[in-house]
């Protein structure tokens, strides 16, 4: 049993091929929860409870555009989100950092089927408020096959409803196990993203939404391809993809 909530070193929860293949990533995150001490999961479902009953109406929407970002990837290089939607439909996903192991186990899971995704022609990027080296440090630390976005200050997530700040009792708890938002995303805002996975048409229209107050709650790898084979087989010419946000955020107004 792990001694802390939230370990910097802690690796991605490795499963083993029959567990692998019978367990959702939903029921992986869930089983690594019951691990955390007790009064950090309080904390965790006292921050779900808040965000589920606020701002559900901030995310973006199914069928509306997805605003421009311009971000600097790992190595320090910009993304334009013009150019990834040039090459077809976009998976985003927002995570906190590799200080997260429910992040950092999900990231695995997409990175198995990232070759999925690319062979329908779709592109698959991760942001986090994560800036400098913490960011290649999220990306070289999985040895990820997809882009680490940093949406500095959360511009990206503020635009698009996918963020909150941390109550102060979580946040003078995490400050106890020596992890500083502050430090790593480079302000004092201790805001966070929203675990959320958004599915864009190439048309740059967001076609499917899931965002969660629950970091155990992500969307299902095998539900994304299906999400993006969708949108392939009918861009733009049908109705959107039903919206899957269930909670949402104590958070700024996009």
């Amino acid at each position: 049993m792990t001694s802390y909530p939230e370990t910097p070193g802690e690796p991605a929860a490795r499963m083993k091929p029959d567990e692998d293949r019978d367990m959702t990533l939903r029921q992986r995150l869930a089983e690594m929860m019951t691990l955390r001490p007790l009064a950090y999961r309080e904390l965790l479902d006292n921050v779900t409870q808040t965000l589920r009953s606020h701002a559900l109406e901030q995310i973006i929407e199914t069928g509306e555009r997805l605003p421009d970002f311009v971000l600097p990837d790992a190595r320090g290089n910009l993304v334009f989100s013009h150019e990834l939607l040039a090459r077809g439909p976009l998976v985003m996903v927002f995570f906190r950092g590799d200080w997260c192991p429910f992040c950092k186990t999900t990231l695995t899971a997409l990175n198995r089927i990232l070759p999925e995704i690319e062979a329908m022609g779709a592109s698959l990027v991760a942001l986090t408020f994560d800036t400098g080296t913490y960011v290649a440090s999220d990306w070289q630390g999985l040895n990820l096959d997809f882009p680490v976005l940093s949406d500095v200050d959360g511009g990206t997530a503020l635009a698009l409803g996918t963020i909150y700040r941390v109550p102060d009792a979580l946040r003078r708890f995490y400050e106890t196990i020596s992890i500083d938002v502050g430090i790593r995303h480079g302000n004092e805002t201790w805001f966070l993203p929203i675990p959320s996975t958004l599915v864009i048409d190439s048309n740059g229209i967001v076609r499917h939404v899931h965002a969660s107050g629950d970091v155990t709650d992500r969307m299902e790898p095998r539900d994304i391809v299906t999400s993006v084979r969708q949108v392939v087989s009918s861009p733009g010419d049908e109705a959107p993809a039903k919206r899957a946000t269930e909670y949402d955020t104590d958070c700024p107004q996009r």
